[in-house]
């Protein structure tokens, strides 16, 4: 078995991650194949288009299954928002659309952007009501 420090050092990151962490990992990695599938693409490799597109497919899959659909109208709006992303995703692969990955790409880049802003303001105590959830985090319920 060959030693490979980049897969050990992501292994690590992974397993000390909070679960606001977690998911800003899985929209990169969301974002990181799409961003393959559109080179695949460009350069006419069906299938590793495909691969990626694939990947980024599972990954959206495993983001909508983690919301906590106890969350009143959000979450229905964040599941139809994966549900759109994955339409375009599916678009893109099936009629090699470059345009629908742009989209996919904007969208979850749109969410990541929000999830690293609710990452920052709950590191940062004292900043409002987010700094105070941040000194109680043992009282915050997560479904992720």
């Amino acid at each position: 078995m060959s030693y490979n420090p980049y897969e050990n050092y992501l292994e690590n990151q992974i397993l000390s991650a909070s679960s606001l962490q977690l998911v800003t990992i899985l929209y990169r990695a969301a974002i990181d194949a799409l961003d393959g599938a559109r080179r695949h693409l460009a350069s006419g490799d069906i299938r590793s288009r495909a691969s990626s597109s694939s990947r980024a497919q599972e990954i959206i899959g495993e983001l909508a299954t983690a919301v906590n659909r106890d969350a009143g109208e959000l979450s229905v709006r964040l599941l139809e928002l994966y549900e759109y992303v994955l339409r375009r995703v599916h678009e893109g692969n099936m009629k090699s659309n470059d345009a629908a990955y742009v989209e996919a790409i904007q969208l979850m880049n749109t969410l990541l952007d929000g999830w690293q802003t609710a990452q920052q303001a709950l590191e940062q105590p004292g900043s409002g009501s987010y700094g105070e959830a941040a000194q109680q985090r043992e009282s915050i319920e997560c479904s992720f």
